[in-house]
C-alpha cells in the first residue's frame, strides 16, 4: 500500500500544476478468472482502480490491480497473489500528433523469475495510426513487443463506431537462460481487430486476436500477461451505459492457452469483468 500512497501523491503533485480546463475520472473493475484443463490454477479474482486526469494537451492515467489466484498444491506451494502498477503519459503535440511513455511493475509471490518486472513503452500516433514500443525487463530474460494500430470510424446514422486493426510483434531475448522461458518461440506475430460503438447512452464492443503470443502487454498497456503461457486465441465482448457522471460496462473475456514450461494444451481462461466510472 505504501507505493500506492507514494504514486497517488505524485499524481495528484504533477496534477495540482495545471489550470481548470481539466476533467477526471475514477474507475473500480472487478474481474472473475477461471482455469479449466491448467495444471497450477484453478479461478481467481482481480481488483482494480484508477485515476484518470485530462487536461487540454495531457493525459495522465494511473492504474492499481490485484489478483488473487486458487493454485493446485502441489505442484505449488502456495496460492497467488499479484500485484501490479501502471502509469501512462499522453502529451497531444497538436489535433493530429500525440505522444505517450507508459511504465509498470510487477509483484509476485510465486512466479520468482517475473517477480519485480518493469516494463517500459513509448509510443508516437498520427491521426489514426499508433505505434508503440514495450520493453519487459525481467530478471533472467528481456522481452521486446512493438505495436502498430490503425483506427477507421464510420458513422450509421445514429450508432458512431471505431475499428482498429492491430499487430503485435514479440521478441524473446535471452530466453534460453532460465527454465521459465526456455520452451517459448522466440518470435510471435499477433494480429488483431477490436469494434467499439456508441448508440445514445450506449456503448459495445467486440474483439478478437488471432495467432500466438507470450509475455504480451495487452489494452493499450494496462495489462501484462507476465506468466509463461502461450496464448493463441482471445475472443472477447461487452457492453455499458453511461448514466450521467456514472459508467457502468460489463465484459466477456474468453482464451485458450499453454502452460509452456510443462507443455500443458488446451487450457481454457474466462474472464467475466465488471467496471464502474465515476467522471468529475
Amino acid at each position: 500500500m505504501t507505493i500506492v500512497k507514494i504514486l497517488a501523491a505524485a499524481f495528484l503533485l504533477v496534477v495540482s500544476a495545471y489550470g481548470h480546463e481539466q476533467s477526471s475520472a475514477l474507475k473500480f473493475t472487478y474481474d472473475t478468472i477461471d482455469f479449466e484443463n491448467s495444471a497450477r490454477k484453478d479461478k481467481g479474482m482481480a481488483y482494480g482502480v484508477a485515476v484518470d486526469y485530462k487536461t487540454e494537451n495531457a493525459f495522465y492515467q494511473l492504474f492499481y490491480e490485484k489478483t488473487d489466484t486458487d493454485t493446485y498444491q502441489p505442484p505449488l506451494m502456495d496460492d497467488l497473489h499479484v500485484q501490479k502498477y501502471f502509469l501512462k503519459y499522453t502529451c497531444q503535440l497538436d489535433q493530429r500528433q500525440a505522444f505517450h511513455i507508459s511504465y509498470a511493475t510487477i509483484s509476485d509471490n510465486i512466479m520468482k523469475e517475473v517477480d519485480g518486472g518493469n516494463i517500459y513503452g513509448i509510443g508516437y500516433n498520427y491521426q489514426n495510426v499508433d505505434l508503440t514500443q514495450y520493453v519487459s525487463d525481467y530478471e533472467h530474460f528481456n522481452v521486446y513487443q512493438t505495436d502498430l494500430k490503425l483506427t477507421l470510424k464510420k458513422e450509421f446514422g445514429q450508432v458512431k463506431t471505431a475499428t482498429s486493426l492491430m499487430g503485435k510483434y514479440i521478441a524473446l531475448q535471452n530466453r534460453d537462460s532460465n527454465p521459465f522461458s526456455k520452451q517459448a518461440n522466440k518470435n510471435y506475430l499477433t494480429p488483431g481487430i477490436k469494434i467499439h460503438g456508441h448508440y445514445e447512452d450506449y456503448h459495445f464492443g467486440a474483439g478478437a486476436f488471432f495467432g500466438k503470443r507470450i509475455f504480451a502487454v495487452m489494452d493499450d498497456g494496462f495489462k501484462v500477461q507476465h506468466h509463461a503461457m502461450e496464448f493463441e486465441k482471445t475472443y472477447m465482448c461487452g457492453i455499458g451505459r453511461k448514466f450521467n457522471d456514472v459508467d457502468l460496462q460489463a465484459k466477456y473475456v474468453y482464451q485458450k492457452a499453454t502452460e509452456v514450461p510443462i507443455n500443458n494444451s488446451n487450457i481454457k481462461v474466462q474472464n467475466i469483468i465488471f467496471q464502474l466510472s465515476y467522471s468529475f
